[in-house]
């Protein structure tokens, strides 16, 4: 078994984070350029999914997307339940980290990937054929993420986890999401409840992972 990784990227510390939480150790190869914001040629060559995180299990099966990686070792390791312990907490925290990944994490990495110059002609992850960059879309994402960054808010004024009082998976690809995009310039100033609550996440052994 092996995780293919980059470090750098959002979407493979999601995973990371969650091992961590479960006290799991994977191998991990690093398949990311040196210095450079692009994978290697020789994994994007092997590799028809094209992104990272990717799981590499021993009979040869591979495993792409984050929480599909996750809810992989869930089954495997169900304590501590990450993706809930009842109907109603699963319901809930999916609902949460999808609405995290489409309305905060997306627009956030629209931002940067229709702006950066690093990213011209990748405005889309895992395609190898050109993809322009699109400044309105860039533009578009000053109005998505600060209606993000309100709803979220507004749903850990009373809750201590973003999917109620307890972590899960919902957090983790919010500290993901919200720690890219204060990179990309999108603050959490005056968001008292996310402050809070990032200051929180933050100090889990697990996000250091």
């Amino acid at each position: 078994m092996k995780l293919y990784d980059w470090k750098i990227a959002p979407n493979p510390r999601r995973v990371r984070i969650f091992l961590a939480e479960k006290g799991i150790e994977v191998p991990i190869e690093q398949v990311g350029e040196a210095d450079k914001p692009k994978l290697k040629p020789e994994f994007l060559a092997r590799n028809s999914h094209r992104r990272v995180p990717l799981l590499e299990l021993d009979d040869g099966t591979e495993i792409g997307e984050a929480m599909a990686i996750c809810r992989y070792f869930e089954a495997l390791q169900p304590e501590p339940a990450l993706f809930g312990a009842t109907p109603l907490e699963t319901a809930l925290i999916e609902m949460w980290e999808r609405k995290i990944v489409m309305d905060g994490m997306a627009p956030i990495s629209e931002s940067f990937r229709n702006k950066a110059p690093v990213f011209a002609g990748r405005a889309l992850p895992g395609y190898s054929q050109e993809i322009p960059q699109i400044p309105e879309i860039a533009e578009r994402s000053k109005i998505r993420v600060p209606a993000f960054y309100r709803d979220l808010d507004a749903q850990l004024a009373d809750n201590d986890f973003i999917a109620g009082n307890a972590y899960s998976v919902a957090d983790i690809t919010g500290l993901c999401a919200i720690d890219v995009g204060m990179n990309a310039r999108f603050p959490v100033d005056g968001y008292a409840n996310i402050q809070r609550w990032h200051e929180s996440v933050s100090a889990r052994p697990s996000a250091k992972a």
